[in-house]
């Protein structure tokens, strides 16, 4: 089986893992990563990494203090009854409003083509505010990663897969991360499918589910090395890229 269809495969499991909205708001975190589908054995909003030639994660908007209405009921009570939830948001809404943030970005390829990655970080006074990862497959699939720091420490991860399926039937993925003292706080999903047109409407209005934090370790291990820029490109190819199988003796 090639790589792309593995690829696919391992995103078409992790259906019950969303995607949706951008913000920390609606405390959705759909993630359903090429990274998860590739490196390991499933990134989010919503902002996507510099522009490239692979087709990118399509979009969405929603602030941090978006009223939880489409959450699962369950879910918008753990998230408002949680103070450091909403400490989230807040740092979330100032790192989004700050336009002095200085930008720089790096690529990095895999071994034999087998994919490649975009990174960009946003920094003020040489600390990384937000990061934001492209991890694309080679093929059509992959995903997008956004993360948050405070004082060097993630707080927030948004992975967003890339749209998979047809005009007719479009699928998107997300899930959305938040921490607290370098431990998952609380995990959360969506996902939404329609045609091509209109499945970020549907994204967006689509409810947010909680989801168990087994994933959130390799995002935190991502969100690390990202934050390092070039200096972590041979850990990020551990993470990202394809590892060679382990030779096992007779």
């Amino acid at each position: 089986m090639s790589r792309s269809a593995m690829v696919l495969a391992g995103v078409l499991l992790a259906t019950a893992c969303g995607r949706g909205d951008v913000a920390p708001v609606s405390s959705s975190t759909a993630a359903v990563s090429g990274t998860e589908n590739r490196a390991q054995p499933p990134a989010a909003a919503t902002p996507a990494a510099s522009a490239s030639s692979a087709q990118a994660a399509p979009r969405t908007t929603t602030t941090p203090d978006a009223a939880a209405a489409a959450e699962s009921p369950s879910a918008a009570r753990e998230a408002a009854d949680d103070p450091r939830i909403e400490e989230i948001r807040k740092k979330y809404a100032e790192i989004q409003a700050d336009k002095g943030l200085q930008k720089s970005e790096f690529r990095m390829a895999c071994p034999a083509d087998e994919g490649s990655a975009e990174i960009r970080l946003h920094q003020k006074n040489n600390a990384v505010s937000k990061a934001e990862l492209k991890d694309i497959a080679a093929g059509d699939a992959g995903s997008t990663y956004q993360f948050y720091y405070d004082n060097g420490q993630l707080i927030f991860a948004l992975n967003d897969a890339f749209p998979f399926g047809d005009v007719a039937a479009t699928r998107l993925l997300q899930r959305r991360y938040y921490y607290h003292q370098g431990s998952p706080l609380l995990c959360m999903k969506k996902s939404a499918e329609g045609p091509a047109d209109q499945v970020e409407s549907l994204l967006h209005k689509a409810p947010n589910e909680p989801v168990d934090c087994s994933f959130a370790p390799k995002v935190q291990r991502l969100a690390s090395a990202a934050a390092r820029g070039a200096a972590a490109t041979d850990e990020l190819k551990k993470l990202l890229c394809p590892q060679p199988p382990r030779r096992t003796g007779r």
